[in-house]
């Protein structure tokens, strides 16, 4: 059985550290198990009609009337959708500012397994096929992009001295979002068809959650991720 590791996130708010490390080191008790036999059905991602997508995490009227989209949880919906050779991924939040770190990791042709992190930074690893993974590197996204989870430090910090509890810390002090929207060029990974996981942390209600989709998915085989196939 390979470790499970803890990944290092630049953070909102204390209040998604436990939830993202026991989401990576607890709950994903599969994170370095094997995989079920269930398989999710593949998708094909559909061509967009060009309306553009502003990665500001807004999902913006229009913006992802052109793509298709999962239903994760009543909590959580997914989007897809390619233009021009970009591809188009969405995490939606029901409630705003109900998306906390996360990440998505993506292989294609029998390739490495990449994952494209997203918090306050973002940064990218290269997953080995066992061992340590090695440190994230913030600010590298080479072919791809996505909105940053912002926040006004300044009045986080009247927040906490006033003594307001860490869920109105974030969400006060947030800049709005829906949600994280994801640009990546289709020549990052080369192929017809990405296999594709996400590590998801969000609010339930007041309490803060992690699941992983596929739900049946194992970090380092992408036996039984999403696989999604373009025209």
């Amino acid at each position: 059985m390979g470790a499970i590791r803890t990944i290092p996130f630049v953070l909102l708010s204390a209040f998604w550290i436990v939830t993202v490390q026991g989401g990576i080191a607890g709950q994903d008790n599969r994170a370095a198990g094997t995989p079920s036999s269930v398989s999710p059905t593949p998708l094909q991602v559909p061509l967009g009609d060009g309306t553009p997508v502003l990665t500001d995490g807004l999902f913006s009227e229009g913006e992802w009337t052109d793509a298709s989209s999962i239903e994760l949880n009543s909590h959580v919906r997914l989007y897809f959708k390619q233009f021009r050779g970009v591809v188009f991924i969405g995490i939606r939040g029901r409630r705003q500012n109900g998306i906390g770190p996360s990440e998505l990791s993506i292989t294609a042709g029998g390739g490495p397994i990449h994952v494209l992190h997203v918090s306050l930074q973002l940064g990218e690893i290269v997953l080995p096929e066992s061992g340590e993974a090695p440190p994230y590197r913030f600010g590298l996204t080479p072919g791809w992009y996505a909105n940053e989870q912002r926040r006004d430090a300044d009045e986080a910090k009247r927040l906490e001295q006033a003594g307001k509890s860490p869920i109105e810390v974030m969400t006060a002090s947030a800049y709005p979002s829906d949600g994280i929207e994801f640009a990546i060029r289709r020549s990052k990974f080369p192929a017809q068809c990405w296999s594709i996981r996400l590590g998801i942390s969000y609010l339930d209600g007041e309490k803060p959650s992690w699941m992983n989709y596929p739900t049946e998915s194992v970090e380092r085989s992408s036996e039984r991720w999403q696989l999604v196939c373009f025209e």
